[in-house]
């Protein structure tokens, strides 16, 4: 959830920090721009948030996916056989991840 916090409040906010991708492209810093283009997501601006990252918006649903899981996952194992549920939470969330960040860790 801080996360989201963060890249919401972010244009509010007067921190200063460089990120050490600035000025580098993007084949060497995949990553660039995210905290920007996040900011840009929750505001709906979508286009801009591709502009910073082309990854972004993968990048992003991974975050809020499960983020919403982890209250699911939570009320569903009240009611549940615990490790079945663990089982199933973390493959969909290790496959989910590597869908999400495969542009990241592969190279180009």
């Amino acid at each position: 959830m801080f996360v989201f916090f963060y890249c919401f409040f972010l244009p509010y906010l007067n921190f200063g920090l460089q990120s050490s991708c600035e000025g580098l492209p993007l084949a060497y810093c995949k990553s660039r721009g995210l905290t920007r283009a996040f900011s840009q997501i929750l505001r709906f601006h979508f286009q801009e948030a591709i502009i910073y990252n082309p990854f972004s918006i993968k990048i992003f649903c991974f975050f809020f996916f499960q983020l919403i899981a982890r209250f699911l996952i939570n009320w569903i194992i009240s009611f549940s056989i615990f490790k079945k549920v663990l089982i199933f939470d973390v493959s969909i969330s290790a496959l989910s991840f590597l869908f999400c960040f495969y542009n990241l860790i592969l190279p180009y």
